[in-house]
């Protein structure tokens, strides 16, 4: 495995260390309800990678434009996810919660390529 794929992997593995706690941390605050608590993680994670993205968006600004409407959908969603995630954290509790809510991740985005592209399901 070259140094790229390397890299993808362990940014890809502390990533989820990161993610795989926050409901667990969450749930440390029992004060703070779930909607600030997603807020907090959405301004925090979003500056940090909006930031991050920064050079990417102007080279593809034209596209972006092009695209605008499915920008705009993907960033509702975007900023949805975080408020309806912690909520269920604090709804179900952190085990069914996350359970719930990874599991059913891969399972919507297979059934959006299969209805928006048109793509037969596989086992990837």
């Amino acid at each position: 495995m070259n140094r790229d794929s390397m890299l993808g992997v362990a940014a890809v593995t502390l990533t989820s260390i990161l993610w795989g706690t926050t409901g667990t941390a969450a749930s440390f605050a029992p004060a703070v309800g779930p909607l600030a608590i997603g807020a907090a993680a959405l301004g925090i994670g979003g500056i940090l990678q909006g930031a991050i993205a920064i050079p990417s968006l102007i080279s593809q600004r034209e596209l972006l434009r092009t695209n605008w409407k499915t920008v705009v959908l993907g960033a509702l969603a975007v900023g949805l996810y975080p408020l309806a995630f912690y909520s269920s954290m604090r709804l179900a509790g952190v085990a069914v919660g996350s359970v719930i809510s990874l599991a059913t991740a891969p399972l919507f985005s297979g059934m959006l390529e299969r209805i928006i592209e048109r793509r037969p399901l596989s086992r990837t």
